[in-house]
């Protein structure tokens, strides 16, 4: 490589640089995720929180059903010894982001089943009733985890139907990997839209994994 040409190379890089610099600093690099820094926020109250394994519950039911709304686990580690959770979490979290950037705990598949009955938007039809059921699986398959499962919906497993002027929607969430078994949700919807009835069930248990 002659000098000109080596002088050339180095302009370029240089150049390259401080494009690139430019980029980030204009935004123009990867975007914040204000959810996740809520989140961080929050757990940041907590004493120990840090030590909590973070990681979205993202799903294309959730982002119909619940536009704005973002929501993650928090995991303490259970195996080969348990860690000691700080208050007010749990070794297994689900929480919530709302889009006001303010967050909140779901204790448990109770008090999911509360939220549901609270924050379900109105069903207007059975597509909604459909996708509003795989939204409210897929988070109540967080009650269920433990960090070692995977879940699959068989599609056969999904079902509308019409009980009078009620909307029913069901379906099950079948364990592919860590274990055995299988979660349920049935929701009822009332002829206005509103939901009425919140019916989780099923079991899984760990496989050879943690014997």
């Amino acid at each position: 490589m002659d000098v000109k040409t080596a002088a050339a190379a180095l302009v370029l890089a240089v150049v390259s640089a401080v494009l690139a610099d430019n980029s980030s600093a204009s935004g123009n690099g990867p975007e914040p995720n204000p959810s996740r820094a809520a989140l961080d926020t929050w757990l940041g109250h907590i004493p120990g929180s840090k030590d909590g394994k973070v990681a979205p519950v993202d799903d294309a039911a959730i982002r119909t059903v619940f536009p704005g709304e973002h929501f993650y686990t928090v995991r303490f580690m259970r195996y080969p010894r348990a860690q000691l959770p700080p208050d007010p979490l749990r070794l297994d979290n689900l929480i919530r982001v709302k889009p006001d950037g303010s967050v909140e705990r779901i204790e448990d598949l109770a008090g999911l089943t509360k939220w549901l009955k609270k924050h379900l938007p109105p069903i207007q039809d059975e597509v909604h009733a459909r996708e509003a059921m795989l939204a409210g699986l897929r988070l109540a398959e967080e009650f269920h985890q433990d960090g070692g499962y995977q879940f699959d919906v068989p599609e056969q497993s999904v079902m509308v139907t019409h009980q009078g002027d009620h909307v029913v929607a069901s379906g099950k969430a079948v364990v592919t990997e860590g274990g055995k078994g299988e979660i349920t949700l049935t929701l009822t919807v009332d002829a206005s839209g509103k939901l009425i009835a919140v019916e989780p069930g099923g079991h899984v248990r760990p496989d050879v994994r943690l014997r």
